[in-house]
């Protein structure tokens, strides 16, 4: 997170001022505005043709040797789904196709402060993995046998997908509520 105490525009000592009913610094000299918007993440709730999950034990920070979903930040000029699949691909050299939406979710992180997470449900038919250096193992999983998540976020993505997945065809109607720190 950038911490700006000049304007990145006429550099101006910025000042603090509430605006849009936030408080934000600005420029007094230009009206600059610093916003502070969400890093944009992309998740892979991705399953073979067996309906097994795929669960990686990430390598690095954060979540450093905990077992959790594919994902990362997106890039600039790509789409939340080409994120996704590319991430996958990087991590585990799984090419997949997008299902659907799993949903969206709002996250603070210590490390990189607010997140914007969009996860997917992605599925495989080729599940021969090739794991790169930000994770130490890989592996699809049956429901009762995947390792313990505990990322909240992770498990949040996991518990919509299922919830999805377990309704009957006319009860999968798309609908959004706004929840405090999440939306579906």
């Amino acid at each position: 997170m950038n911490l700006y105490r000049y304007c990145p525009s006429c550099g101006t000592p910025l000042k603090t001022a509430t605006i849009e009913n936030r408080t934000r610094k600005t420029c007094p000299s230009c009206s600059w505005v610093h916003y502070e918007n969400p890093l944009p993440v992309a998740l892979a709730y991705t399953v073979n043709q067996s309906g097994k999950l795929l669960v990686v034990r990430r390598a690095h920070p954060p979540a450093y040797n905990e077992w959790a979903l594919p994902g990362g930040f997106l890039e600039s000029g790509e789409t939340p789904q080409e994120g996704c699949l590319r991430e996958l691909q990087e991590e585990t050299s799984l090419n997949g196709r997008i299902d659907r939406l799993i949903g969206a979710y709002h996250r603070e992180s210590e490390m990189y402060g607010s997140l914007l997470a969009v996860a997917y449900k992605v599925v495989v038919s080729d599940d021969s993995l090739q794991i790169n250096h930000e994770l130490y193992e890989a592996d699809f999983y049956s429901c009762e046998d995947i390792p313990r998540i505990t990322i909240p976020l992770h498990q949040n993505v996991i518990e919509d997908a299922r919830n999805h997945d377990s309704q009957k065809p006319q009860e999968n109607i798309t609908s959004f509520t706004v929840h405090p720190g999440k939306i579906t």
